[in-house]
């Protein structure tokens, strides 16, 4: 690890394992808390280098939303799986697939890096969603899950008499044992089952109902969690189980349909009291609404301006406008949409989409946003500016490179700096490598300067391909330094300062601001100057 070399690292301070919130402090530390009390409360406690890794688990949390996406896990034989969108299903049949899993794991950026789990102490919870069939193969496993050389298996099956039961195989003292639960009816079709692991103990909840406990022997040092179906018989008939979900963590399933209705989102609950409406609804006319940035007006209603996919796709680069709404009672309830910047079919990148709203220092509202122009040799970001709060706009035009290299920026990027210098973090597509760097306007945003790159940081070759450092976001420091935060492959997301206002930057080193390869955020409280980092915390 390459620490900055003047400075203290600031304080981190964390509350949640899932999404953390954090806020850089400068002074006072809190006490670290032990691993049990982080799985049990939401107690705060410092984040530094040497225990950033505290308690984060390998774990899975899988929807299975993108069809045909094999990066999920290690799905094996991956010719007798199929993942159509939104399920995983695991077909069963002859010998070449008298099983079909997909197991945990996987790491198609670390060659050779073993992700096996192990577990000697606390708990670990698993919970999936699997469809239950309208006849049951003899034989076949159905919703057939278990930890590889572990001391547990669980699957559905039909008895002598051709109904559906659970059986449990567990291994108490050594012996194996197959227990017998009757299956009781599903709920519109499909089996909700949740696990509670222990290192000699399970518990299994089935349909938010019935609960059963057994104990068996322990878990080998390391192991893999499958998921799937089998049938022993190669002469069988097929046995093909569909899962809408999989997860797996020390932290129990967070959330459910009926935890939070149909139409709430999927993790939170009515116990957070957190107010929840949408600005923009998905349906299947319009999948996906993201990337946005919203700006206080003058007459302190907010404006909200978002990558608004309207036909049916919801790739990147699927079709995408902007579109625009205004609240005016602090975000409770939202008016009637309005088109910012309309989609056009002949612009080569697809779409326009990934908004940032500043207000220039001449009262102005300056919108940023990746796209493309004819003129352009290739994408990158756009610059438009309003003089009526956001109800009309000029003309688009670009203001990064135009240096044959792909631009780009985040959404909620521009930052106005206390020298009134207007700063957009970057990023640059260099033979296909990801470079962060700030983009800066010292006139109001009529012309605009690229600083350097960010120096190479330590990586592997695959981790630079993979990502290198990407997707920057900015914060001006109370000592007036900028902090870069880049996200990675490499476990975590990287720091970079700048101490000339965004023009040059040390080189980046892994923060503690540890886990998955996902976008976060970095900016200063106004109220107390103190900097606020939202991220990813896990490894699911």
């Amino acid at each position: 690890m390459h620490m900055h070399p003047k400075r203290a690292m600031p304080t981190f301070v964390s509350w949640s394992a899932l999404i953390a919130v954090l806020i850089l402090a400068g002074c006072g530390d809190s006490p670290v808390a032990e691993p049990s009390q982080l799985l049990s409360a939401p107690l705060p406690r410092t984040l530094t280098a040497e225990n950033a890794e505290q308690d984060l688990f390998q774990g899975m949390a899988h929807l299975f939303t993108i069809p045909d996406y094999f990066d999920y896990g290690l799905f094996t034989p991956q010719e007798c799986t199929e993942l159509p969108g939104k399920l995983f299903r695991a077909r069963a049949k002859g010998a070449e697939c008298s099983s079909a899993f997909l197991i945990s794991g996987k790491d198609h950026w670390y060659a050779g890096k073993s992700n096996d789990l192990r577990f000697e102490e606390g708990r670990l919870y698993a919970a999936w969603r699997v469809q239950r069939p309208e006849r049951l193969a003899p034989g076949g496993k159905y919703s057939y899950v278990f930890p590889e050389g572990g001391p547990w298996e669980i699957w559905m099956e039909a008895d002598e008499s051709g109904e559906a039961v659970w059986r449990i195989q567990r291994s108490p003292g050594g012996e194996t044992v197959i227990e017998t639960v009757a299956a009781g009816p599903p709920s519109d079709g499909w089996d909700d089952i949740r696990l509670t692991l222990e290192p000699t103990g399970l518990e299994i909840e089935w349909n938010r109902g019935r609960t059963e406990r057994f104990s068996h022997g322990p878990y080998p040092s390391t192991f893999r969690m499958h998921l799937g179906a089998a049938q022993p018989d190669p002469e069988g008939p097929e046995v093909v189980s569909s899962y809408r979900h999989f997860f797996l963590n020390r932290f129990p399933f967070p959330y459910s349909e009926e935890d939070t209705g149909p139409d709430g989102p999927e993790d939170i609950r009515p116990e957070d009291e957190m107010i929840r409406n949408f600005a923009g609804e998905a349906t299947p006319q319009s999948p996906r609404h993201s990337e946005g940035d919203i700006i206080e007006l003058k007459d302190g209603s907010l404006l909200l301006v978002w990558s608004d996919y309207f036909d049916g796709e919801g790739w990147d680069r699927s079709p995408a406008r902007l579109s625009a709404k205004v609240s005016k009672d602090g975000g409770l309830t939202w008016g009637e949409p309005w088109t910012a910047v309309e989609y056009d079919p002949e612009s080569p990148a697809g779409n326009v989409m990934s908004v940032s709203l500043v207000r220039a220092n001449n009262g102005d509202i300056l919108m940023a946003y990746h796209g493309e122009m004819p003129s352009m040799k290739e994408e990158g970001t756009l610059l438009r500016r309003s003089s009526d709060e956001g109800r009309t706009w000029s003309e688009a035009r670009q203001i990064s490179p135009d240096n044959g290299n792909p631009h780009a920026a985040n959404n909620d990027c521009f930052r106005r700096l206390k020298s009134c210098r207007i700063l957009l973090s970057s990023r640059e597509y260099i033979d296909g490598v990801r470079w962060p760097y700030a983009l800066y306007s010292d006139d109001d945003g009529e012309t605009w300067i690229a600083g350097k790159n960010t120096p190479a940081p330590d990586l592997t070759l695959r981790q630079v391909e993979g990502q290198n450092v990407n997707e920057p976001t900015i914060s001006e420091l109370p000592d007036g330094r900028l902090l870069m935060k880049m996200r990675s492959i490499a476990g975590g997301h990287f720091f970079s300062y700048s101490e000339d206002q965004g023009e040059t930057w040390s080189k980046p080193y892994l923060s503690p601001l540890r886990g998955i390869v996902a976008p976060g955020y970095v900016g200063t409280i106004p109220s107390t100057g103190d900097t606020l980092a939202i991220w990813s915390r896990g490894l699911t």
